[in-house]
């Protein structure tokens, strides 16, 4: 039999548990098609940098904030996410109000402690990679744009 003590300490370690998606996570890389392949450390303020808060609830939905900076202009956006069942993938949908309003949604997946997802976030991107950062980071300067040859 559990005693009080062991079942309370079952129930904290089941609530300390996160899910693989909760936290905080920043824009490190974006993934274009271009003539030649080639990599390089692109300024903020010349493209569009993303941060995005994720927090899981019970039943796999999934809420959350989106901060972007398009052109250096802030945009802040809900997002609501769910599981692709079976897939290890999620969908994430939100609201952008620049360049025009529209609704994207992408599919999202980890690859080891990255967050790749795909398109429509960065206008002209094939996909997006983001890394865990605490909520108080600082922004950072540039991110990495890796051009691959069509």
């Amino acid at each position: 039999m559990i005693g009080p003590c062991s079942l309370a300490a079952i129930l904290l370690l089941h609530g300390i548990q996160a899910h693989p998606l909760d936290g905080t996570w920043d824009l490190t890389r974006i993934f274009r098609a271009g003539a030649s392949p080639t990599s390089r450390s692109v300024p903020i303020d010349s493209t569009v940098f993303v941060r995005i808060t994720l927090e899981t609830h019970v039943g796999d939905w999934i809420s959350g904030r989106l901060y972007r900076r398009y052109h250096g202009e802030p945009d802040g956006s809900k997002v609501e996410a769910g599981p692709l069942r079976g897939t290890g993938r999620w969908i994430i949908g939100v609201e952008l109000e620049k360049p025009a309003w529209t609704r994207a949604r992408t599919a999202a997946w980890l690859v080891g402690d990255t967050l790749r997802l795909g398109t429509p976030l960065v206008p002209d991107a094939d996909s997006l990679e983001l890394r865990r950062v605490t909520a108080d980071a600082p922004y950072p300067a540039s991110v990495v744009e890796v051009v691959t040859a069509r």
